[in-house]
């Protein structure tokens, strides 16, 4: 598989990274600056803009975190995507070659976003065990 290339070769990238990280769990992780979004025990994207949706609204946004929006407490964006992820797996893996944004869908209507929201800097990162694998920015993934 070639990394790098084209945009046309985009669309064959994309379909054989989706096939890769179908029936896999998915956990959240937050650090200084970015998140870690592991999917099964091979690969993890980096990211900083994500957005949880369950069947009838969002549930939680990678903006959210550490916001109080007038609730007893700051939402903790790590704490609510986990607990609607677990014991889930991934369905299908979705992403636009135009955009590179990349969504992870699970049962009952629940979906991952991963959100490109730079026309110049890749803004998600993906690594197959540590090792870099392809990032996504203008003009979809490479």
């Amino acid at each position: 598989m070639k990394l790098f290339g084209k945009h046309s070769q985009s669309e064959a990238y994309a379909k054989e990274l989706a096939s890769l990280l179908v029936r896999q769990p998915v956990i959240m992780r937050r650090t200084e600056g970015y998140w870690f979004i592991a999917i099964g025990a091979r690969y993890l994207i980096t990211t900083d803009t994500w957005r949880l949706i369950g069947a009838k609204s969002i549930i939680t946004t990678s903006d959210d975190d550490g916001h109080q929006f007038g609730l007893p407490a700051p939402v903790d964006a790590e704490a609510k995507a986990n607990e609607a992820l677990a014991d889930k797996r991934t369905a299908a893996v979705e992403m636009d070659v135009r955009t590179g944004d990349c969504t992870l869908r699970f049962e009952e209507a629940l979906s991952l976003q991963i959100l490109t929201m730079s026309s110049g800097y890749e803004t998600w990162q993906l690594y197959r065990e540590g090792e870099f694998f392809g990032a996504v920015g203008n003009e979809g993934l490479r």
